[in-house]
């Protein structure tokens, strides 16, 4: 009987669906907004777990219960005291692989994390590991945007955070800077990661195609955001 029952789930193991990745493009951006994903009421919805870290204007993380309530520095009215925290750059940790923190569409997906191949551009098989902590972009025709946290990757349609938190000169106000060398004028806590753009990835990232699948959060990820999902 076990060999018949074993041939036969053998048999129907070739049928069974494989898990394919999914397609999608990088984008960059970094607004120094607090994240959407900083409201516990938008956790609610991916059924997240924690409390997103969130800093000040001085970039040190806020406790808790004032990163839940603090208003968004980006804020077109009453403007506060939230601001994205430098700790959410993008940093290598070998040559083919990265961690990060990215925008995607969806507030379902607060606080989960994907893995992204890049298919094209100059980082051509390399992987990013990321946890999503804003909302933002589009999914068009299967095709889903992640726009990676990368100073100097540009400040999008809120340049007042930026501004309000450090000055400087951001570069385009989409896609950012446009060459390592101009990652010396952002603010020194942040030029690491406009370097990891050119440095580690070795290019402008914006439009580049990637595959990703989702993942369980690494724990370099989650302790750095204080969430997972």
């Amino acid at each position: 009987m076990r060999n018949t029952l074993s041939l036969a789930l053998v048999a129907l193991m070739p049928f069974l669906p494989a898990t394919q990745a999914a397609k999608g493009k990088t984008l960059t951006s970094w607004d120094c907004c607090k994240p959407a994903c900083g409201w516990k009421s938008n956790l609610r919805e991916s059924r997240a777990t924690g409390q997103l870290t969130i800093c000040g204007k001085n970039d040190r993380p806020l406790s808790n219960n004032d990163a839940d309530r603090v208003a968004s520095s980006c804020a077109s009215s009453n403007a506060g005291n939230g601001f994205l925290c430098s700790a959410y750059q993008a940093r290598p940790v070998a040559n083919d692989l990265s961690y990060g923190f990215a925008i995607t569409d969806g507030i379902e997906n607060c606080c989960k994390c994907f893995e992204l191949t890049w298919t094209d551009g100059a980082a051509v098989g390399k992987r990013i590991q990321v946890q999503v902590i804003n909302e933002g972009g589009s999914v068009q025709e299967g095709v889903r945007q992640f726009i990676i946290l990368t100073p100097g990757g540009g400040v999008g349609p809120n340049d007042k955070g930026c501004t309000e938190q450090w000055g400087y000169d951001w570069g385009r106000q989409y896609g950012g800077v446009v060459k390592a060398e101009d990652c010396v004028a952002l603010p020194d806590a942040l030029q690491a990661g406009c370097y990891w753009r050119w440095n580690w990835a070795r290019g402008d990232v914006n439009g580049w195609n990637v595959e990703y699948n989702q993942i369980t959060c690494p724990e370099q990820l989650s302790s750095v955001s204080g969430c997972k999902a």
